[in-house]
């Protein structure tokens, strides 16, 4: 699958997939059905509007009653699935909402939403059934954006005592990283922040993310320096220590593989963006 891919499917209730688990994350909307989902370590009935967000890694599965369907005899749902690397593309495109986006990766339970937020998110579900790919991109950035912005308000629906384990210890690092990103982080350091020896650690994170530790932390840093850039008032090279760096040319080189720009195109960039706006504020 390349970063995000969308289903929506009516099938029969004898071909739903039976219980499994991904790498991605996960937003399942039941348009027609009923009967029980299994999500995680917990059983629960469901029916027509139910909906569930899955992080990676949790086993789930929907099970529908064959007497509960349309007048071919089938069910229908919809499924948004996207890669960790979607949410940092977002981050990486959108910079102000790095934090948010950040907090929704820490999501480590099955959750769902009520109100304003279900009513949006289903209604964006729906829409996209009638859409091409080619048309898909704005509604799931708009998904992404709601799931971000009301993560914190979710009710957990679904727990996994594996995955939970593994989310602390992930969280742990993050918040040592982001404490810390300014400093020398060594993986010896960060290792043993989390109890593990440094061949463990590694093999633990690259499984965990899907990305090795220092290319996070080089793009947390990034993204750092991203804001500092944006003000203004430092130069290349001072943002380039203040982030933690200790070399311009490997800051340049890892600025330009996490945004494809150089440091200096971006601030470019930005200034050439104030300008046009100032300059619209005088005709207006």
């Amino acid at each position: 699958m390349n970063l995000y891919k969308f289903d929506s499917v009516a099938i029969s209730p004898s071909d739903v997939i039976s219980l499994h688990k991904q790498e991605t994350w996960e937003l399942t909307y039941v348009v027609h059905g009923r009967g029980t989902r299994t999500l995680g370590d917990e059983t629960s009935e469901f029916s027509d509007g139910d909906l569930a967000f899955i992080p990676p890694h949790i086993p789930h599965c929907w099970t529908y009653d064959n007497h509960y369907t349309d007048e071919c005899g089938r069910i229908e749902y919809a499924t948004l699935s996207f890669k960790t690397e979607f949410i940092d593309r977002c981050a990486s495109a959108f910079p102000e909402i790095t934090e948010r986006l950040e907090q929704l990766k820490s999501v480590s339970s099955v959750i769902t939403f009520s109100g304003k937020t279900l009513e949006e998110m289903t209604e964006m579900m729906l829409r996209m059934r009638t859409k091409k790919m080619s048309e898909l991109l704005p509604y799931i950035f708009r998904i992404i954006l709601l799931l971000s912005k009301h993560e914190s308000d979710g009710i957990v629906i679904g727990r996994f005592a594996e995955t939970d384990r593994t989310s602390d210890r992930i969280n742990k690092v993050k918040e040592f990283s982001l404490e810390n990103y300014a400093s020398s982080i060594t993986i010896d350091m960060i290792a043993n922040h989390v109890g593990m020896n440094r061949s463990s650690f590694c093999t633990f994170f690259k499984k965990a993310t899907g990305q090795t530790y220092i290319t996070y932390l080089n793009k947390l840093r990034v993204d750092r320096a991203c804001s500092l850039l944006r003000d203004g008032k430092l130069s290349i090279t001072d943002v380039c220590y203040m982030v933690g760096f200790n070399d311009v040319p490997y800051f340049n080189r890892c600025f330009k593989n996490n945004r494809g720009m150089s440091p200096k195109e971006y601030a470019d960039g930005v200034i050439t963006q104030r300008q046009v706006i100032k300059s619209r504020k005088k005709k207006d």
